[in-house]
């Protein structure tokens, strides 16, 4: 299982990274030789200084030392051996480091892969996956896979590498100990995981739910705070925000509990093996009392730089479980969306397409599901400079066909021609350039004034001219004003901040900024009162006369103020006329208007 989606991470997220990951493993190898040189040094070390003359027959074999008297030989060993130490801890700082850089830049790469699908995917695609899942994606998922899965992966075949390699000296140097004091920790080992692997892997399970559950209602809480007070459900959120929380705090506690007891089991076993060993050792060189210290000596420092390792290894393995399951949700979701099928390159910068004559809709049909139809046979005409309203009732199709004409929707049937150019995949871009979307509910960056209105532009490119000009254009000079950096005002956003009228004005400032020919408005003033509303239609029909504003809209003033209304029922245009004309024609037009509270 563990293989498995190792090989499913590495190959849907490994791009250009698999040759580092060789690299890591011979890293891990060097580390563990590192260890074992500077541990195999101890031996004749002490040897040379208490019985030097049973090694001076031994330095004739070290070609670096042939010729020196034993106890310079003995320094020089002792100091190689010192500076081996401080080579190697040198080594792993800088193999901690390089590591720990891989594994976040790695993290920004997946993270960067999934936005780069949300932000470029159809459109289509990316309403099949909620706010909450996207977020828990990037801020959870990503960073768990690597942080929790592998990192340890790699600290597991660090530390693997180092414990072996000092086994095989000491298996080497004194066979019968180095069994049994191995087989001995094997069963000990053994039982430690069978004690706990079957509940960390549940815990790794629930770990992944609850912290899923815990983002989804902490997501939904803080964006309806508002909508909680007017409701009075406030001790409910609070309730499912404090279950879930305790929830995944007593999982998230447990979790660290079993992380940390790999150490102290780790200890007792390293003392009851270093009892082992000694005793074995004590027993076969009775008789040597110089041999015995060395060898007690290079068996203290084995154990020494074992023990850590262990440590990490046992802590890697019990963890591991909650990282698979990380691990897991991020490949399904990499399945889920296609990404392995999904194919972009940011483009370069593209130039709005002209609009000089008319946009035409010839046969569009559209549907979610390709079951449901939710606009059949739509053909309509919008000419340049005409103001076009587009009204039916809800689930009529209004939004689609909106969404249709900027392109973040393809027809399944049917073709879209600006001024005798058709839309397709390739020019769809161009056009969009030449849009500009006011929505029914602007969401106000926490940022200045003027990057609020030149949205999406970088700081150091706006023109601060034109924010002031459009921001006098849509009359919120005034509320500029109050503020003393002007236009680098940060605009307070909350409840006692900019009104719903001010933040439409805004909306219409952002979406002229960049001087589009085509505006349209997503029911943009339905949630504002009459006298708002109608102060705003006003405006936008003084600063917006050479536009072609196409709005989705229930409100008098708005339908009243369009040259032309499209009537949509049911997906299917059921005329194009004037307000006076479509209410007299059709009585349900007529009660719709009425139902909608657009007239007293």
């Amino acid at each position: 299982m563990y293989i498995l989606n190792l090989k499913k991470f590495v190959k849907y997220f490994g791009t250009g990274r698999k040759l580092k990951l060789i690299i890591f493993l011979f890293m891990s190898i060097i580390a563990g030789v590192l260890e074992f040189l500077g541990v195999a040094l101890i031996y004749p070390f002490v040897m040379m200084i208490i019985s030097p003359e049973k090694m001076s027959g031994m330095l004739n074999f070290i070609p670096f030392m042939a010729g020196f008297p034993v106890k310079s030989a003995a320094l020089m060993l002792g100091g190689a051996a010192l500076l081996l130490f401080v080579v190697k801890n040198l080594y792993m700082v800088l193999f901690l480091f390089v590591q720990n850089k891989f594994i976040q830049k790695w993290t920004q790469y997946i993270n960067n892969k999934f936005m780069l699908f949300y932000l470029y995917a159809p459109y289509e695609k990316i309403l099949n996956v909620s706010n909450t899942d996207k977020i828990y994606v990037v801020n959870t998922l990503a960073p768990q896979s690597t942080g929790g899965f592998l990192i340890r992966i790699m600290t597991l075949v660090t530390n693997v590498s180092i414990v072996l390699l000092i086994l095989s000296l000491i298996l080497w140097k004194f066979p019968i100990a180095g069994l049994v004091s191995l087989t001995f920790i094997v069963v000990c080992l053994g039982i430690q995981n069978l004690m706990f692997k079957r509940k960390t892997q549940a815990l790794g399970q629930k770990l992944q739910k609850t912290s899923k559950i815990l983002n989804a209602i902490t997501y939904v809480t803080i964006n309806n705070i508002k909508d909680i007070k007017i409701f009075s459900c406030e001790k409910n959120f609070y309730n499912e925000y404090g279950k879930a929380g305790a929830e995944y705090t007593d999982e998230n506690a447990m979790q660290t509990f079993y992380g940390g007891v790999p150490p102290y089991f780790v200890e007792t076993l390293i003392v009851v093996t270093l009892l082992i060993l000694g005793a074995i050792i004590a027993v076969q060189n009775f008789n040597q009392s110089s041999v015995m210290i060395a060898s007690f000596a290079m068996i203290v420092a084995s154990i020494f730089r074992i023990a850590p390792a262990l440590n990490r290894i046992q802590s890697s393995v019990l963890n591991l479980p909650a990282g698979l399951n990380f691990v897991k949700e991020l490949n399904a979701a990499y399945e889920r969306l296609g990404l392995a099928d999904f194919k972009f390159k940011i483009p370069e910068d593209i130039k709005p397409m002209e609009f000089h004559d008319k946009l035409i809709l010839h046969d569009i049909s559209f549907s979610y599901d390709k079951t449901k139809p939710i606009l059949q046979g739509i053909s309509l005409e919008i000419n340049k400079g005409e103001f076009v309203g587009i009204i039916g009732l809800s689930g009529a199709g209004k939004t689609t066909l909106a969404d249709i004409i900027t392109g973040l929707l393809l027809p399944d049937s049917g073709e879209i021609v600006v001024d005798n150019q058709k839309l397709t995949l390739k020019n769809h871009a161009s056009f969009r350039k030449n849009i500009g979307y006011v929505p029914q509910e602007l969401n106000v960056l926490e940022r200045s004034f003027r990057e609020n209105v030149a949205w999406g532009v970088p700081v150091d490119e706006i023109d601060d001219e034109r924010v002031k000009f459009l921001l006098e254009q849509v009359q919120l000079s005034d509320v500029v004003d109050r503020y003393s950096d002007g236009i680098y005002a940060v605009p307070f956003v909350g409840e006692n901040g900019l009104s719903r009228g001010q933040k439409q004005r805004l909306a219409i400032a952002r979406a002229l900024y960049r001087n589009p020919d085509i505006l349209i408005f997503d029911e943009a003033t339905s949630a504002l009162d009459v006298k708002v509303e109608h102060e705003i239609t006003n405006m936008l029909l003084n600063v917006c006369h050479d536009k072609t504003i196409i709005a989705i809209a229930h409100r008098l003033s708005t339908l009243k103020a369009c040259n032309k209304l499209i009537y949509l029922k049911n997906g299917r245009l059921i005329d194009i006329g004037t307000f006076e004309y479509l209410s007299e024609k059709y009585p349900d037009f007529a009660e719709l208007v009425r139902l909608s509270s657009i007239v007293k």
